[in-house]
């Protein structure tokens, strides 16, 4: 469930479902997917979320993946914990935990204009052994996992560390239930594993009262307790407000956090963290790790890849050493050979377009198929102009792959872009595997197989060759604002673009190998489908030829569309932006303008394409403003932050 895609569809669906109905609805779909086979697989390729082998760090014995975990108020039953660990979190936290949790939990609202919800008591609670029971059903995770536990006495504390203990790497407890925590795990028979670490969780309100603040720093500084996890407060009795509302008494009692326990405890900022921003805000502040909920709903579920994106940035540039230079060997790297066979393609195109313009059919052509020109005008007046309609629209779609390919390779493979890289090749098998749709027919192009012979080297070239380390990243964005919410419909209308492109491709593919001639080819040229068989026998093996690479090359352009419409729209991507514009601009024109020259003006046939055309433009201007237009004030925030 990509930002694109929840933003945009899925989150009003749950509003009008209702907030807690429609959460259960949400998460259970996740974690009905991810016990599927290849489930989790599906979840990773949506999102492209895992996070950077760079933003790992390990404090205190734990290891974490990324910097930014997912707090315990989004999923409290579970329903989803293998699926959001595929989300690109560096830690979950699971909870609250009760031995006696309420039968029923609370109502939960929504307040949209103060970005937090509204809980009413009782909060959802899970037993020890329910939460142990839904972790082992999950399977392992590749990152750590802390229950938050809320124990009523020291006896229900011990109970707690003898079930949990060895499925979790540590507890988090509200400072009031510290010194229980502490005795349990002090008591407890741990021989066979390590100690579970302990957090104290503290809001703005505990953290103001003398006592319980020095109680937690003298916690810390004896090594009883690994750092402190700063929380919202919990509010007043009647209900508690989980969101936005307790950002800013959170930052401050982080920074008052830091400056007690010095640099070595672990401090986790978790409340209100809706944007980057407010992830770099908590950093600056003084925190270690970051931990989201409510900003997985109010900002989508793409937070936490956002989150990454701008930490990485931020490395990026901290640690960027004055005159760094990599040593250009261009021969041994994959965006060169993606770059050749993007440059071969636009080469191909222009010359495919220059034929298809003028002779229509070339010698071979002639030779393969048993007709010369002037036999296919004496079996139909309208059937070289019906043949140059096919080849030009071939050739606009063979330029625009070319030009996503060569942008792709110049732009995203040379900067170490991994989905750049999954998309060209993706893309171009799909390509190349089209090469025998054609053949049923019996018709081999000899020179369009020399062509494929030569391209699919480039393409083993492009696998074979090294993928540089990413680098030279643009700025993140870090606000939700106007321009990143306009762009994810933008990037939805994109999506759907390029999957309409792959079953369009599919179709016509389709039908080149099988009917070949659709009605409106028939009406165009006044005649039926027999009359042209019976005509000669190579005349529908040589447009069935045409129809199927048209619709090969369609699925192309589809999946070179569709895949960096899900992983790469990105604030100042203006490179990507101008290619799937001119690519997508060149392939439609092409398509529409032959129609037109040659007289064939149905607008049922002409209908996809005038479709397409103001679909692209609909996403190109609601994408434009995020991704290609001018960011000098995110450039001057970011310049700030370093």
């Amino acid at each position: 469930m990509p930002d694109w895609s929840f933003q945009t569809v899925f989150r009003p669906a749950i509003v009008a479902l209702g907030v807690e109905r429609g959460r259960r609805l949400a998460l259970g779909g996740m974690g009905l997917l991810s016990r599927l086979p290849l489930g989790t697989r599906v979840i990773q390729l949506l999102g492209h979320t895992q996070p950077d082998a760079r933003l790992m760090i390990e404090r205190n014995g734990l290891r974490f993946p990324a910097q930014v975990g997912l707090g315990c108020h989004f999923d409290p039953q579970l329903l989803a914990t293998r699926a959001l660990a595929e989300f690109g979190f560096g830690f979950l936290e699971i909870g609250p935990i009760k031995t006696c949790p309420a039968a029923r939990a609370g109502a939960v609202y929504l307040d949209a204009a103060a970005e937090s919800f509204r809980l009413v008591p009782p909060q959802s609670a899970l037993t020890p052994a329910a939460a142990r029971a839904c972790l082992v059903r999950a399977g392992p995770l590749a990152l750590s996992v802390f229950a938050r536990v809320e124990p009523s006495s020291p006896e229900e504390a011990k109970q707690m560390v003898a079930v949990l203990s060895a499925s979790v790497a540590g507890f988090v407890t509200p400072i009031g239930y510290l010194d229980d925590m502490l005795a349990a795990l002090a008591g407890a028979d741990l021989t066979d594993r390590e100690q579970p670490a302990l957090f104290a969780a503290v809001d703005a309100e505990s953290w103001m009262d003398e006592s319980r603040r020095k109680h937690c720093v003298q916690a810390v500084h004896d090594g009883q307790i690994s750092g402190v996890v700063v929380v919202a407060a919990a509010g007043d009795v009647a209900e508690r407000k989980i969101g936005k509302a307790g950002f800013t008494e959170a930052l401050e009692t982080t920074r008052d956090a830091r400056a007690a326990l010095g640099a070595a405890p672990l401090i986790i900022g978790a409340a209100g963290i809706h944007s980057p921003a407010d992830a770099l805000d908590y950093l600056a502040a003084g925190a270690d790790l970051l931990q989201v909920d409510s900003g997985l709903f109010f900002a989508g579920p793409g937070l936490p890849k956002r989150v990454n994106e701008a930490l990485l940035y931020l490395k990026q540039e901290t640690e960027r050493r004055p005159n760094e230079s990599a040593v250009l060997r261009p021969g041994g790297e994959s965006w060169f050979w993606a770059l050749l066979m993007g440059l071969s393609m636009l080469f191909g195109g222009i010359l495919a377009l220059a034929i298809a313009s003028t002779r229509v059919v070339m010698p071979y052509d002639e030779t393969m198929s048993g007709l010369t020109r002037q036999r296919l005008v004496e079996i139909n007046s309208r059937l070289l102009s019906f043949m140059t309609h096919d080849r030009v629209s071939l050739a606009g779609t063979m330029l625009a792959v070319g030009v996503l390919y060569t942008a792709l390779a110049y732009s995203g493979l040379r900067r170490g872009l991994h989905w750049a890289y999954l998309s060209v090749v993706a893309s171009a098998l799909s390509g190349f595997a089209s090469f025998f749709t054609f053949l049923g027919f019996g018709y081999f192009d000899p020179f369009h197989a020399f062509v494929t012979a030569v391209l699919f080297q480039f393409l083993v070239l492009t696998v074979h060759a090294h993928l540089p380390t990413r680098h030279e990243m643009q700025p993140p964005n870090l606000h939700n604002d106007w321009r990143w919410r306009a762009n994810l419909w933008g990037q939805l209308l994109f999506v759907v673009h390029g999957a309409v492109l792959i079953v369009a491709g599919l179709v016509i593919s389709t039908v080149g190998m099988t009917s070949v001639f659709v009605p409106e080819d028939l009406e165009f040229m006044e005649t039926c489908a027999a009359d042209l068989v019976e005509a000669h026998p190579g005349l529908v093996p040589l447009v069935a030829h045409d129809r199927a690479t048209f619709g090969g090359m369609l699925i192309a352009c589809g999946v070179a569309t569709l895949l960096p419409a899900l992983w790469g729209f990105g604030r100042g991507q203006a490179w990507l932006w101008w290619a799937l514009m001119l690519a997508g601009n060149i392939a439609y024109c092409s398509a529409i303008l032959v129609h037109w020259f040659v007289g064939y003006h149905s607008l049922k046939h002409l209908l996809p394409a005038y479709g397409g055309l103001a679909w692209l433009w609909a996403g190109g201007l609601a994408s434009y403003w995020f991704m290609a237009a001018p960011t000098s004030v995110a450039e001057r925030e970011w310049r700030g932050r370093l």
